[in-house]
């Protein structure tokens, strides 16, 4: 009787073990993989290092004729993602539905507390300036659940004092079928002519932009938030050095392959990036399978030890 005690005890824990097994694998991380290829042409515009972030929709970085604020302005001044990082962590976000669901016009700019559900994770791709040609890449755990659900990104453009490519729409990258596993790869172009922004906080000046030294235009600033402030908002950016102050003679002969909005030097954009599901979770199935093994071998044992009293 003793023994059918214990393995009774021991049938038990087999079952409230696969239960926990069973819940662990049903929020088991998914492990995906962000690459960004630069496809500027030899000459053209380098990025710096790509913040991403994984959220549930309610991040939001910025609006086309609102102001930026101090996460997105550090990034298009200086490609410093120190900030973004912190609000993101901290489930804020720098656009406010002030109104209509989907409706643009009435949104504000500031610094809210978002309604985020779940953990946000975010991350930097690239180590130093994207020059044309390269690749990075970086591998993010997220929870496939809706709590990261969609993609963001942000990143300078080089050599500017204030341009960047992100996505201002919190819903255009939605990651549903690599979640589902019903694709394991999606892939999409960033700094496509006509949609590279200014952010409108520092003036466009080559004396104090950032990159110059990768070009070989003179000047250029030495340290973070140098430029004179603009105090403007954002806005699309059309003839993209034009207003340039001190720009360098002949530069629109010597450093033509920086207009980023040449649809023949830019057909696909200024990069290319591509989020790859390189890790499935453990399937709840796997588990409950063992688990059914396992009571399998003990309704065995316990038959045997009954027959051998």
């Amino acid at each position: 009787m003793m023994n059918l005690f214990k393995n009774s005890k021991a049938l038990l824990t087999v079952l409230t073990l696969g239960s926990v097994a069973t819940t662990a694998s049903a929020t088991q991380a998914l492990t995906l993989k962000v690459e960004v290829e630069n496809l500027s042409p030899l000459g053209g515009v380098a990025l710096t290092p790509v913040w991403v972030g994984f959220h549930d929709g309610s991040f939001d970085s910025y609006n086309g004729g609102l102001s930026s604020q101090r996460g997105l302005e550090q990034i298009a001044e200086d490609g410093d993602a120190t900030t973004i990082s912190q609000d993101f962590l901290n489930n804020l976000t720098y656009i406010d539905d002030n109104g209509t669901p989907g409706d643009p016009s009435d949104d504000i700019s500031g610094i809210f507390v978002s309604n985020q559900v779940g953990t946000r994770v975010d991350g930097s791709i690239g180590g130093s300036p994207i020059a044309p040609g390269t690749s990075v890449m970086n591998l993010f755990k997220i929870t496939p659940d809706d709590s990261n659900r969609y993609f963001s990104y942000v990143s300078m453009v080089l050599p500017t004092s204030d341009y960047y490519v992100a996505n201002g729409n919190p819903l255009a990258h939605s990651l549903t079928t690599l979640l589902t596993g019903e694709e394991t790869s999606i892939s999409f172009e960033i700094g496509l002519p006509g949609t590279v922004d200014d952010a409108g906080t520092e003036i466009n000046d080559f004396d104090t932009s950032a990159g110059n030294g990768l070009f070989g235009i003179p000047g250029g600033q030495t340290g973070g938030n140098q430029g004179a402030d603009e105090n403007g908002v954002n806005t699309t950016v059309n003839d993209p050095f034009a207003n340039f102050l001190n720009r360098p003679a002949n530069f629109e002969i010597d450093f033509a392959n920086l207009d980023f909005n040449d649809a023949n030097l830019y057909p696909n954009g200024i990069a290319r990036v591509t989020i790859t599901r390189v890790s499935v979770p453990e399937s709840s199935t796997t588990v409950g399978l063992i688990a059914i093994a396992a009571l399998f071998f003990l309704g065995n044992s316990l038959r045997r030890r009954q027959h051998s009293n």
